[in-house]
């Protein structure tokens, strides 16, 4: 269950279980292939003018966050994929995580679902919320928007923790898309039922759904 505060946000989630991480990663081609694709159909446009663009940078502001400082994940990928940067391949459940996000130009996280124990409480976080992050630093996020379960802080749409992260023993992935409160809600469910689909055609893994966020 998630439990989100007062927040002018919106978030789906889904549950794929029975997934393989590996190095051989579809989704990676893909990745590339869609980065071509932008690099034609947005070559004469600003970041500012693609459509989606500001979708991510509403709901960073709705965090508390300065997109000109700060870009979302999404807008990074997708201006790595137009300056034609090389894009990072991780593994297959976490680059199929990377594609989607470049897809729909939205923040998307992935977790390691057996790794959080009870409810997820989304909100503002205070001194206390803290993690070491993927990059090995020690995350604070007094006044800052993150999310937490009964063990304390694990993630974010900034950089998520170790605690969580998905490795080659993870089975089950929680995904987590996040948006803003006008994005319309079906396409965001929309949204993550497309990458559930594409983690289970590249490891013949299983759909499990899990209640909805209000």
């Amino acid at each position: 269950m998630i439990i989100k505060d007062n927040l002018p946000i919106k978030i789906s989630k889904g549950l794929v279980t029975d997934i393989k991480v590996s190095n051989d990663s579809p989704a990676f081609v893909k990745m590339m292939e869609l980065a071509q694709e932008y690099q034609t159909k947005y070559s004469e446009l600003a970041i500012s003018e693609i459509p989606g663009v500001q979708e991510a940078r509403t709901f960073f502001r709705a965090i508390g966050l300065d997109p000109t400082k700060r870009r979302p994940s999404s807008e990074a990928l997708l201006r790595r994929a137009l300056n034609g940067k090389d894009l990072y391949r991780i593994n297959n459940i976490v680059d199929a995580g990377n594609y989607s996000s470049l897809k729909f130009l939205l923040p998307i996280c992935l977790y390691d679902y057996d790794t959080i124990q009870g409810d997820i409480i989304v909100k503002i976080g205070d001194s206390k919320d803290r993690y070491l992050a993927h990059n090995n630093r020690e995350m604070v996020f007094t006044d800052k928007f993150v999310l937490c379960d009964d063990l304390g802080a694990f993630g974010s749409p900034l950089t998520d923790s170790l605690r969580t992260a998905v490795t080659p023993e993870t089975t089950k992935v929680l995904i987590i898309m996040f948006a803003p409160e006008s994005y319309d809600s079906a396409l965001l469910d929309e949204h993550i039922r497309y990458l559930e689909d594409t983690i289970k055609q590249f490891n013949k893994s299983t759909i499990q759904q899990i209640s909805s966020i209000p």
